[in-house]
């Protein structure tokens, strides 16, 4: 395995592009990529071995892809620290209203008390290799360009089940590096049985709540910690008593004299999905279309929640984790509209792609090759804005109105061929989707998204949407619908299953019937663009390294990387600069009774004695608690740990900046700044709040 991997690394360097500096830079570097980076230049203290070696052990070995968070390891027990946002959900579903873990918090005094984390898992990255070749000769082995997207969907799926049959103790994934040009197959250790161990209040680990979300400066100790447990053969296991706590093959030490501003850090995490390879179409969409329908759409959702549940706290603790990711993406989306006007960037791809375009007609052989390829992608986002909202409306439909959903499982599966396997899931799946469901709020639901829909322009193109009743009727054709249909009812559920496709008289399945069909035929016309753009978009990155005489690396997509900057503050307006480190002090001003500053009590009396332990720095005379950095950072790096020049733990990344939100798209030194809970901060509340000395000292730091 060995051997393979440093033929993978070869491989690797060569086939992925990278924009490599010696200073800190827009960059979420692959592995293969952080040996061109001249990090100890930048600051580091250690050997690029020590961070990453494919022949041994390294820093990489203690990271893990926690749901669709990053955490790590900070002791050989299987202790793990992650943000308390990303485990929100598992503790949300752990607490009653008797037994509130949200709200006050969870601490598991020793390793029998610790408690599931519920649908938590974890993954480790054991190996990775090129599988480009393989999935781009099915691409073009296919006659019809519509079918390119399917044949490389079939390919990865193919070569997922290859490596998983061929070792049951992974998970793999095929990560598309670029688009139409590399593919990279990553091999996951799943761990199953992943337990709370401890948590703070909702009061310190959301502490300033969506008011400060994506903002600077922040007070937040957004940190939490889980244990990854194993079989005592060592092999992943659903949880039991019998099961024993994981001993990685590396875990991070802890710095707890934290850092300084100006100090090198850098990350390791899983970074969700990045933009900054797209055209200045692409740009033009998300502008128009999607980020302002959505953050509206999501906006509307948490006030109708929140309402529901401001009379009702079982109901306000059940939908807690709907109503923070919901808050999350609207605030996130509000971020980049106005990052994205702030800065122009649609003008300057544009105004970029002008000048690309003159240095392709300025050379025969490039005309010749590349000429048409700006004009080509434009047609075919001509397409995509003809639609306009259509997605998106799709997308609220089928995520957030169930009987939208029941009916279209319905619908599918009577389409096409089930094995008893796939049943089987597909009943869970509906189980899920009839117990998870409100009849008070989601016809409400329904109704805003089809009344919103038919004021597009762009959906009266189609029947389905230009013939729906006005509001009046349309209301009361809707709470018919929820009256009169069965899809809510299990065993009449599955009765319909083993009906004939002609034989479904449900209200509801006939409703959806024409908007099925509608989806299947647009879902042929966008797999055919996606064909088009997977060889367009190539061809652009190819003319867009010899014009720039540089290479790139590829965009984030889930997969392990690397970030390095400083501890660094920034000035987001005309005359206001922001120092890079809040304290306790900041905290306890903010504090109030209730709200989203709502501060335990405990807090306030510990700063007025000053008790501050070990964890005060000098300079301030206080224990600090946020740090600000300039490293490239996205969705997914929640929970990454900033490392020191030494490779050790100084705090747990948890957001950016509401200017830095924008950062998914373009990167900039003056802006794009990420957010940090200082390794101060967590140990004084995980000592001083939580009286978990205990897990200090498992972590090897001395009181």
């Amino acid at each position: 395995m060995k051997k393979s991997l440093n033929i993978i690394l070869i491989i690797l360097s060569v086939i992925s592009l990278a924009m490599i500096s010696s200073t800190p830079d827009e960059g979420m570097y692959p592995l293969s990529e952080i040996r061109k980076l001249d990090l100890q230049g930048a600051g580091l203290k250690i050997s690029i071995d020590e961070v990453y070696n494919p022949d041994g052990v390294s820093l990489v070995d203690a990271l893990v892809k926690l749901g669709g968070c990053t955490g790590s390891f900070v002791s050989n027990e299987g202790l793990i620290i992650t943000n308390h946002h990303c485990s929100f959900g598992a503790v949300q579903r752990a607490s009653t209203t008797e037994n509130n873990y949200l709200e006050e918090g969870f601490l598991a005094k020793t390793m029998e008390e610790e408690i599931p984390a519920k649908s938590f898992t974890c993954r480790i990255t054991v190996s990775y290799e090129d599988v480009s070749e393989e999935v781009l000769t099915a691409a073009n082995n296919v006659d019809d360009i519509s079918g390119r997207t399917d044949a490389i969907s079939d390919k990865v799926k193919e070569i997922v089940e290859r490596e998983e049959e061929a070792d049951s103790t992974i998970s793999a994934e095929v990560s598309e590096m670029f688009v139409g040009e590399s593919y990279v197959l990553f091999r996951y250790k799943v761990i199953k049985d992943v337990r709370l161990v401890y948590v703070p209040p909702r009061a310190i680990g959301e502490f300033g709540g969506e008011s400060d979300n994506w903002v600077w400066p922040r007070h937040t100790g957004d940190f939490s910690f889980v244990r990854a447990y194993v079989a005592p053969d060592g092999s992943s296991a659903e949880y039991s008593e019998e099961n024993i706590p994981y001993q990685p093959k590396k875990f991070i030490e802890v710095n707890p004299n934290g850092v300084d501003e100006n100090d090198f850090v850098f990350l390791l995490g899983y970074p969700g999905r990045t933009f900054k390879h797209q055209p200045s179409f692409f740009i033009e969409y998300q502008q128009k279309y999607q980020l302002p329908y959505v953050s509206e759409q999501f906006r509307w959702m948490i006030d109708l929640y929140e309402e529901r549940g401001e009379d009702d706290p079982e109901f306000a603790l059940e939908i807690s984790s709907r109503i923070k990711s919901l808050a999350n993406v609207e605030k996130n989306y509000r971020g980049k509209l106005q990052g994205l006007e702030r800065i122009e960037l649609l003008e300057n791809k544009r105004n970029e792609e002008k000048e690309l375009q003159n240095f392709i007609d300025s050379d025969y052989d490039l005309k010749e090759k590349y000429g048409n390829v700006l004009s080509e992608i434009e047609s075919v986002y001509d397409e995509i804005f003809s639609l306009g909202r259509y997605r998106w409306v799709n997308f609220m439909l089928s995520r957030y109105c169930n009987l939208i959903r029941l009916a279209g499982i319905q619908l599918e599966y009577h389409d096409e061929e089930t094995t008893d396997d796939e049943k089987e899931t597909l009943l869970k799946r509906v189980k899920n989707l009839q117990s998870d469901y409100y009849p008070e709020l989601e016809p409400v639901i329904l109704k805003k998204i089809f009344n919103d829909a038919v004021t597009f322009p762009e959906l009266q193109q189609f029947s389905e949407f230009n013939n729906l009743p006005d509001e009046e009727e349309l209301y009361e054709f809707i709470d018919d619908l929820y009256d009169d249909t069965d899809l809510f009812d299990v065993e009449e559920y599955e009765e319909m299953l083993n009906e004939n496709y002609e034989d479904l008289d449900d209200p509801a399945i006939e409703f959806v019937k024409a908007f099925y069909e509608l989806k299947k035929t647009e879902d042929e016309k966008r797999d055919t663009r996606n064909g088009k753009l997977n060889i367009l978009l190539a061809q652009l990155m190819e003319v867009k390294k010899e014009w720039l005489e540089k290479s790139f690396i590829p965009d984030a997509n889930r997969t392990l990387r690397l970030t390095y900057g400083y501890v660094s503050g920034y000035e987001p307006f005309d005359a206001v600069y922001y120092s890079p480190v809040t304290t306790l002090k900041g905290v306890v001003e903010k504090g109030k009774e209730e709200g989203d500053y709502k501060l335990p009590q405990l807090v306030k009396e510990l700063y007025k004695k000053k008790d501050f332990g070990r964890f005060k720095n000098e300079k301030l005379n206080d224990v600090p608690v946020a740090i600000l950095y300039n490293t490239d950072t996205s969705g997914g790096n929640s929970g990454s740990p900033i490392l020191d020049a030494y490779g050790k733990l100084v705090g747990v990344n948890f957001d950016r900046s509401f200017e830095a939100t924008v950062n998914d798209y373009v990167w900039s030194s003056e802006y794009s700044r990420s957010i940090g809970v200082d390794i101060r901060y967590i140990l004084w509340v995980t000592q001083k709040i939580g009286g978990a000395d205990y897990l200090l000292k498992e972590m090897g730091v001395e009181l």
